[in-house]
């Protein structure tokens, strides 16, 4: 793993009521290569069987986070979710050996999203950060607004947003203008909110 990969990425979930909903994810991913942001927010009111809950949309924005980023790409995720790290970094090996029981003997909860992110992680090079949330990290409060916002159905923030955060925690210089990119990395296209899957989505 460099020690400045080419991906950046920050994430975040919210649910306004734990379990219960409705849920945000934010997610902000920044590539140092083409100059290039992705962000976005998806509102969640059903999440299946497990119905929604904070840790399952901490693990969505993951998902949301690392889609599109081309495999073998080093990528440095950070989230203030320490269940989410864990879960990745130290537990998962466990519950695979336990055939996916946890210590007392009860099945693994989110393991759905859990396997599809490490299915994820294992096409490219993926180390994990924590951050303490609420503290002022200027990237983290954007991902929680976004996810926050899509929870409430409200807009949320720009790609000038994005930007000045960034900025601010020293990504970017005052002098680099990244674009929006597509899902996929493609091409430019221009900074506004367009609809996607389902529910609210800010993708970009």
């Amino acid at each position: 793993m460099p020690a400045r990969p080419r991906f950046a990425a920050f994430t975040d979930g919210s649910a306004l009521v734990n379990p219960g909903g409705p849920g945000g994810t934010g997610f902000v991913v920044l590539d140092r290569g083409t100059m290039a942001i992705r962000f976005g927010g998806t509102r969640w009111v059903d999440d299946g069987p497990a119905g929604v809950t904070n840790n399952r949309m901490e693990l969505r924005s993951v998902l949301d986070a690392l889609q599109g980023i081309p495999g073998g790409e080093a990528v440095e995720l950070t989230s203030d979710s320490r269940y989410v790290i864990d879960a990745l970094t130290k537990w998962i090996a466990g519950w695979r050996r336990k055939g996916w029981r946890t210590s007392t003997g009860g099945p693994v909860l989110n393991r759905d999203l859990i396997e599809e992110i490490d299915a994820r992680q294992a096409e490219l090079r993926v180390r994990y950060s924590w951050v303490r949330g609420h503290v002022g990290h200027p990237v983290n409060e954007i991902c929680d607004a976004l996810a926050s916002s899509a929870a409430r159905r409200q807009p949320g923030p720009a790609a000038g947003d994005v930007v000045a955060a960034l900025r601010a925690q020293g990504l970017l210089g005052a002098s680099d203008a990244p674009h929006v990119a597509a899902a996929g990395w493609g091409p430019p296209r221009p900074a506004a909110a367009a609809p996607g899957r389902s529910q609210l989505s800010l993708d970009l």
